[in-house]
């Protein structure tokens, strides 16, 4: 009894009829919609949080977000090296991504309940809408027949078990970089950006790898130029002014997350607009929110602008 109830729950979780029912009830002009829903736990879904805490709380909260999507990563990569298994495969399957990594765990999951899901533990945004993300996120991943339901479920609990512990050194990372000079962070960023440059030759036909490298140099150069020259500062404003704010500042973020659509494969154009996407989140929109007075950033601080 007990052995064909695990084998019962295995046939769910690694199983694909659960895959074949979801993309039996949501058609293929559903695909857009999980597409959008993936992205909030890919490059795009960092892009944009990071954007979001750093123009509205400041770069604590951004730079601690941008640790756990590091932590998530690196924990996320090393388990499939570890563990291996093949994605699903099934003839009844629509598959509509070509992914080569393991299959478990799935790290759209796990990065999404990795960033939203803290956001949402330090109460920055609501619960429910972090769920949302992460559900939609996990049930893109089945649908585009990528991951089985325990490839999902096992990267959202792997990045709840990391919330908490990162939560936990939080406070000791916080003292630990604060006490680095610039000349600290210029020397790893530097040395980071020349291991992206390294490996472009290697980067191989994923889209992914190729955003990635666009984000990282452009959230490197963007915020040591940033810290160097503005140090920028948010400040509460009217709802008026705080509306204009996010509307100057997604407005051109958006598009810029938007435009590899359009690009087809063209992956060095894609990974330059990830590059821009980033310099604009953490340092031309800050400069331009400086200029127009969205910031509490100091007037002595203004000099590059």
């Amino acid at each position: 009894m007990l052995i064909a109830t695990f084998d019962s729950v295995g046939d769910v979780l690694w199983g694909t009829d659960l895959i074949v029912r979801i993309q039996e009830v949501f058609s293929p002009s559903w695909y857009w919609v999980f597409e959008l829903f993936s992205y909030l736990g890919d490059t795009e879904g960092v892009v944009l949080l990071t954007a979001l805490t750093f123009w509205l709380s400041g770069r604590r909260l951004a730079y601690s977000l941008v640790g756990i999507v590091v932590f998530s990563m690196t924990i996320d990569l090393t388990i499939g090296t570890l563990i291996g298994l093949p994605r699903p495969e099934d003839p009844r399957i629509i598959i509509w991504k070509d992914e080569f990594t393991s299959s478990f765990p799935s790290g759209h999951a796990a990065l999404a309940t990795s960033m939203w899901g803290m956001l949402a533990t330090l109460n920055w945004m609501p619960k429910f809408i972090a769920a949302i993300a992460v559900v939609g996120a996990m049930l893109a991943r089945l649908y585009f027949g990528v991951h089985y339901l325990g490839d999902v479920i096992g990267g959202a609990l792997i990045a709840g078990i990391l919330i908490v512990a990162y939560l936990r050194i939080l406070p000791a990372l916080d003292d630990f970089f604060s006490a680095r000079s610039f000349r600290f962070f210029q020397f790893w960023g530097s040395l980071i950006c020349a291991l992206v440059l390294v490996a472009i030759p290697f980067a191989g036909d994923s889209a992914r790898v190729w955003h990635v490298m666009g984000t990282v140099a452009g959230f490197i150069i963007g915020g040591l130029i940033e810290y160097r020259y503005l140090r920028y500062s948010p400040t509460p404003l009217a709802r008026t002014a705080l509306t204009l704010k996010l509307l100057i500042g997604l407005g051109v973020l958006i598009p810029l997350l938007l435009i590899p659509l359009l690009l087809d494969d063209q992956l060095v154009l894609e990974a330059l607009t990830f590059f821009l996407a980033a310099l604009w989140s953490l340092l031309f929109a800050p400069i331009l929110f400086t200029r127009m007075r969205l910031s509490a950033t100091p007037t002595v601080t203004r000099r590059f602008c």
